[in-house]
């Protein structure tokens, strides 16, 4: 019950959507501990915001990788003592900055992960685009409406933003994940959202894929 009392529910105005209803397929990326949205990049440039300009500094590519997390952890690689301590800091300490990631990719995610490793999903454009809406939302600007840089990632079309949203283990990368999907009206369940696993569970049970 304590589940199922976090629940939101689906806006059925955007997801499924009136039979006809123009549709864009994205993906969800899973790599056993975190997932990303792919979205492509027509559909992410064809709206003013500061997603769409975060976009255009990131990649050229036409497919646009979009994933959160805590600033220390995420921006780091390795698994070494210490990176496994951040990421105890980034779950138990409160009030982590964080960083939106953008990465370009040329070919759909299918064609370029193992099969396991991505879901495709089919939104409506109407619910698309309170989705980037919701990346806009995210990452952090100056006072002068600058995009804030985060640390270089040293890799071709990869680039970290600031958000201006904290990690913690409440708010974690796979509820970043569930947030976007339900802005385009998916129904969601953050605590079971916490992982991949529970993400992809709810995403079958409750919205049928």
């Amino acid at each position: 019950m304590w589940i199922a009392g976090t629940a939101h529910p689906r806006d059925p105005g955007l997801f499924p959507g009136p039979p006809g209803v123009a549709r864009t397929r994205i993906y969800l990326l899973d790599n056993g501990f975190h997932t990303d949205l792919v979205l492509p990049r027509r559909s992410v440039m064809a709206r003013p915001g500061a997603f769409a300009r975060a976009a255009s500094v990131a990649t050229s590519q036409p497919w646009i990788v979009v994933g959160w997390g805590d600033e220390g952890f995420y921006t780091r690689t390795g698994l070494t003592a210490g990176r496994t301590l951040d990421g105890l800091r980034a779950l138990f300490w409160p009030g982590n900055p964080s960083v939106v990631r953008l990465e370009g990719l040329p070919r759909p995610p299918d064609q370029v992960y193992v099969a396991s490793a991505v879901k495709p999903i089919w939104v409506t454009d109407a619910g698309l685009a309170p989705m980037e809406a919701r990346v806009d939302r995210s990452l952090a600007l100056g006072a002068d409406g600058r995009l804030l840089p985060g640390p270089a990632s040293g890799e071709r079309d990869v680039a970290f933003f600031r958000s201006r949203e904290s990690f913690s283990v409440l708010h974690v990368c796979n509820h970043w994940t569930s947030d976007l999907l339900h802005a385009a009206g998916l129904p969601t369940t953050p605590v079971l959202d916490t992982t991949p696993a529970g993400l992809k569970l709810d995403l079958a049970i409750r919205a049928g894929l």
